[in-house]
């Protein structure tokens, strides 16, 4: 057993003497000067490969105890750098540059990018680097000089003219109201009475067919034309009461003679020239 624990003993004494051999090459070839030839730099980066690959496997041939022994004798930076090479270190840069290259600011004016992740105050300043004047009223503020009402009423003056034009345009729009309001109520008031016209027509003639009844006869139904000439009859005799038969009778025909025309045919139409 003792015979064991020297050869182990030895072997890790060996892996830990080859381990800053390596680790001493390596910062004195980074110290050397750089190769002007592309094939001096290939055969380091070919010997740096075959080093590790070996010292890949040799580590795989110890046992997992060793293994975390040297880990800790080492520390975690070194035996990654040993063990994993340069290629996790590189990939960690890449990546934090990355990151960084995301999280810039890019412009004087535009807004950063911040994780979405925080949250977002609803008070932020968006423009940071723009410096916004402060606000400030001329009623209360000296600089801009004490009020005097005849030099404000002679640069303003134009107000005036302004606010008469308004009260005219303000009547006129007030008339037109008006007028669409009373014309309005006016055609209720038609609409009306022609509805009240025809109620009383078929309750006369609902009140005849009662009274034939009564009498024994049978009961007449007349046709809606029939029926009709009677309401027009009934609205007549209202308007030669009221002295406006007249005035209707013209818009009537006047009426009739636009919808006359628009039944002709076009000369283009009748004739075929366009």
């Amino acid at each position: 057993l003792s015979m064991t624990f020297k050869m182990a003993d030895e072997s890790e004494s060996d892996f830990e003497h080859e381990f800053h051999e390596r680790d001493k090459k390596a910062s004195h070839r980074g110290m050397d000067k750089p190769a002007t030839s592309m094939e001096m730099a290939e055969d380091e980066e070919e010997e740096d490969g075959e080093e590790e690959d070996e010292f890949s496997l040799e580590m795989a041939d110890l046992p997992l105890g060793k293994v975390r022994e040297m880990k800790e004798k080492l520390g975690l930076k070194l035996f990654n750098k040993a063990y994993f090479g340069t290629k996790a270190d590189d990939k960690d840069k890449e990546r934090q540059k990355r990151q960084a290259a995301l999280f810039q600011h890019r412009g004087q004016h535009r807004p950063k990018e911040i994780s979405s992740k925080r949250p977002v105050s609803t008070f932020r300043p968006l423009y940071q680097n723009l410096s916004t004047g402060k606000k400030w009223d001329p009623r209360f503020d000296i600089r801009a000089g004490e009020f005097k009402e005849r030099c404000f009423e002679d640069n303003y003056s134009f107000l005036d003219d302004l606010r008469r034009q308004e009260r005219e345009v303000s009547i006129l729009a007030m008339a037109v109201v008006k007028r669409s309001a009373i014309r309005r109520m006016d055609n209720r008031e038609k609409t009306k009475a022609e509805k009240k016209l025809k109620q009383e027509t078929y309750k006369e003639l609902r009140q005849e067919n009662i009274d034939r009844m009564m009498r024994g006869e049978r009961p007449v139904f007349k046709t809606k034309a029939k029926v009709r000439l009677m309401h027009m009859e009934k609205k007549f005799d209202q308007l030669k009461k009221d002295n406006k038969l007249e005035n209707y009778m013209k818009r009537r025909a006047k009426k009739e003679a636009h919808r006359e025309v628009k039944k002709k045919p076009s000369f283009e139409h009748q004739y075929g020239y366009q």
